[in-house]
C-alpha cells in the first residue's frame, strides 16, 4: 500500500500489465495480530489476507482518492517487467534483487488469500 500512496502522492501509479491482478491487502494491525497469534499456537503456514479483494487499478484510484489527486494510472507492458528481472538478476547482488524481484513478481500475480480483519477501512494509506 505504500508503493501506491508514494506514487499517487507524486502524480501517477505504474502498473504492469492491464492492471488487473487482484489482491486482498490486509491492514498492517491484523497482519500483526496474526503473527501474534501464529506464534502463540505455532502453525506450519500462515495464509491471510484482507476482507476485500481488489484489482491493483482499484488500488490505485484508491490511493489517489486518498491523495486528493486526479487519477493517473500508465499501464507498462509486462514483457518490461520480465526484461527488468532478468537484467537485475545479471549485474546486482541477491541484498538488492531479491526485494526489487518480490515487488516485481507480486505486481504481476493474483495474491488473494483467506480473508481476514477490516481492511482498508482504516485508512491503509497512512503511515
Amino acid at each position: 500500500m505504500a508503493e501506491f500512496d508514494h506514487m499517487a502522492n507524486k502524480g501517477r501509479v505504474y502498473l504492469f500489465g492491464d492492471g488487473e491482478f487482484r489482491t486482498n491487502p490486509i491492514h498492517g494491525d491484523d497482519l500483526a495480530e496474526a503473527c501474534i497469534d501464529a506464534m502463540r499456537n505455532p502453525a506450519n503456514e500462515i495464509a491471510i489476507g484482507g476482507p476485500e479483494t481488489m484489482t491493483h487499478n482499484e488500488i490505485a484510484k484508491l490511493a489517489f482518492q486518498e491523495s486528493g489527486r486526479k487519477v493517473k494510472i500508465c499501464h507498462i507492458p509486462d514483457w518490461i517487467r520480465r526484461v527488468i528481472l532478468w537484467s537485475m538478476k545479471r549485474v546486482c547482488n541477491s541484498k538488492s534483487y531479491g526485494p526489487t524481484e518480490f515487488f516485481l513478481i507480486v505486481m504481476a500475480i493474483d495474491m488473494i488469500a483467506p480473508k481476514t480483519g477490516v481492511g482498508l477501512s482504516r485508512n491503509s494509506f497512512d503511515p
